[in-house]
């Protein structure tokens, strides 16, 4: 059933070309008669000029735009962020009309519209015969996100404006913009875990490596692992030797809710989520076991697995998430058991310190598992609730450090302050 505001809008579109119709008859009437009466050069050149302009305007209203075709390239497909993005629109028509002026603008999303400079999506052709028209435009420094283009828009006009034409063409195409990351090449996290946790976890280690063989005894060697059946036929204490091998894990929990959505905890969000692009990174380049949780109501969860392809994942799952408005409390980490093997090293990531994320750090500290909590501070700081919370954490003995603004460098001297600067 047809609204009745379209139906009214219907009928004044009809009521305006009846109107232009009859002022365009009563014009050529009113000239045909002026020219008959009065007779002469100039009466009857006016009213061929404009009889000509009149054919000129029909013939704009008749002929269409054309079938037009386009293309847009926005080099890759997937950018880091802060890229400049040039745009290049290239349109192709089949039929050649001479129209006066061709109107062209790229349609795109809210998002990625308001990182554009105004009206450089716009530009007005003097397209003559031409069959291939192309323009360019940039998008600077655009900003983590996926976006999606939705086409191009296309409008024309008779000399006077009485006729328009207007034409859009879809064209949907995503553009996906990756989280920066910086190198930890002092990643203080990863070198403490690797010296002062390597004693208690090598009773772990060592049931997991199969015995490469075995050695003579030496001095600081471990009772448990000599071998007494190769003592006993050698006659000497031998040692049983392990292959090789790290196999430290790290799982990264983002904290994807946000209570106040201003400016200020957004920036302090997003410096959240290039932290963990770079703890994903280094886990790459270093052949490390890395996995993902997002704690908001979708609540997803990547499994713990190294490689190009679960970077690959994970990055782009760190390009595409928005920050969610809060529930009550956060999902339960334990539902399905992604903790539940033992060994991992929890990296917690959070814009901001409510009494949930308290209690979830608490959870997780209470069950024994190697946690480090990560605080994206805003640029007015934390509030005094927000410090007590840290400060109550500390106590309870988990590993805090405050992601100040600016860009990250870990420090070894910084630990014990707790701050990443």
């Amino acid at each position: 059933m047809i609204k009745p505001k379209f139906r009214i809008a219907s009928l004044l579109f009809q009521l305006k070309r009846v109107f232009k119709l009859l002022l365009f008859i009563a014009v050529l009437a009113g000239l045909y008669s002026y020219a008959m009466f009065q007779g002469g050069f100039v009466s009857w050149f006016l009213f061929y000029s404009v009889t000509t302009l009149m054919i000129l305007m029909i013939l704009y209203a008749a002929v269409p735009l054309g079938a037009l075709t386009v293309e847009r390239d926005a080099g890759n497909d997937a950018l880091p962020a802060g890229t400049d993005v040039q745009v290049t629109l290239t349109i192709r028509r089949k039929i050649p009309f001479p129209f006066l002026y061709l109107a062209v603008e790229d349609k795109m999303e809210s998002r990625l519209q308001n990182q554009t400079p105004a009206n450089s999506t716009r530009i007005i052709f003097y397209p003559g015969f031409k069959r291939t028209l192309q323009f360019t435009y940039e998008i600077p420094a655009v900003k983590r996100g996926e976006y999606q283009f939705l086409g191009t828009y296309f409008a024309t006009s008779d000399f006077f404006g009485m006729f328009r034409k207007r034409k859009f063409i879809s064209q949907p195409a995503l553009l996906l913009v990756f989280p920066g990351y910086y190198e930890l090449n002092h990643w203080s996290v990863f070198e403490k875990t690797a010296e002062e946790t390597s004693r208690s976890r090598q009773e772990f280690v060592e049931d997991r490596t199969s015995i490469a063989g075995a050695r003579e005894y030496v001095p600081g060697d471990k009772l448990t692992s000599i071998d007494w059946k190769v003592t006993a036929r050698s006659g000497k204490l031998m040692t049983k030797e392990f292959e090789e091998h790290t196999d430290q894990q790290f799982m990264i929990l983002l904290n994807n809710q946000l209570r106040e959505q201003s400016f200020a905890q957004e920036e302090a969000y997003e410096r959240g989520i290039e932290l963990a692009a770079s703890f994903v990174m280094h886990c790459y380049k270093h052949q490390l076991k890395v996995g993902l949780t997002t704690l908001d109501a979708q609540g997803d969860y990547f499994s713990i697995d190294a490689g190009e392809k679960q970077q690959t994942k994970l990055i782009k799952h760190l390009a595409q998430i928005e920050p969610q408005q809060p529930s009550d409390s956060l999902p339960s980490l334990f539902r399905d058991g992604p903790f539940s093997a033992g060994g991992e090293i929890i990296l917690f990531i959070s814009a901001e310190l409510t009494d949930a994320v308290i209690e979830q750090v608490n959870r997780l500290h209470q069950r024994r598992l190697s946690i480090y909590f990560f605080i994206a501070e805003r640029e007015s700081g934390l509030n005094e609730k927000e410090e007590a919370g840290l400060k109550g954490l500390r106590q309870s003995g988990v590993e805090v450090y405050r992601l100040a603004p600016g860009a990250p460098v870990f420090r070894q001297n910084d630990r014990e302050k707790g701050r990443v600067e």
